[in-house]
C-alpha cells in the first residue's frame, strides 16, 4: 500500500514538474492566429526600438530631397530562429519610393532579433513607418 501511494506521488511530481507550456498560437490584436512573441504587435514593438536608426536613414534621405514626408511599408520574413532574412517594400500605393531609403531601412531591420519558432516555422510580416521632417 505503502509502495502503491509513494509510486503516485512520483507520477504527481514527474508529471507537474517542469515549466508550462505555451500554447503554440495565440490571437494577436489584429486579430489573426500567431505564435507567441511572433505576432505583428511583438514585431512592432522590436521594430519600434530601432526608430532612431530608421530615423537617421530617413534623415539622410532628406538631404538629397528635402521636405519629403510620408510613409514607407517594409515587407519581411522572420526565419525559425528569429533572423530576418528577406525585406521588401511594400505596395501599397502613397509611399516614399526611394531605394536607398528602403535599403536602409531593411538594413536596420536585418539587425534585430526576433523571437524563436517554437513550431520551427518561417513568419511573413510587415512594418509602416511614417516620416516626417523635423
Amino acid at each position: 500500500m505503502a509502495l502503491r501511494r509513494l509510486a503516485w506521488v512520483a507520477i504527481a511530481v514527474i508529471g507537474c514538474s517542469g515549466k508550462p507550456k505555451q500554447p503554440a498560437t495565440v490571437t494577436g490584436a489584429d486579430g489573426k492566429t500567431c505564435e507567441p512573441g511572433r505576432c505583428l504587435e511583438d514585431f512592432s514593438k522590436q521594430i519600434s526600438e530601432r526608430k532612431p536608426q530608421t530615423r537617421a536613414c530617413y534623415d539622410a534621405f532628406l538631404v538629397s530631397k528635402p521636405g519629403v514626408k510620408g510613409r514607407v511599408v517594409i515587407n519581411f520574413r522572420v526565419d525559425p530562429n528569429g533572423d530576418v532574412t528577406e525585406t521588401s517594400q511594400g505596395m501599397q500605393d502613397a509611399q516614399i519610393d526611394d531605394e536607398t531609403l528602403v535599403a536602409c531601412i531593411s538594413d536596420v531591420l536585418k539587425t534585430v532579433k526576433f523571437a524563436k519558432s517554437a513550431t520551427g516555422k518561417a513568419t511573413r510580416a510587415y512594418h509602416q513607418f511614417e516620416f516626417s521632417p523635423r
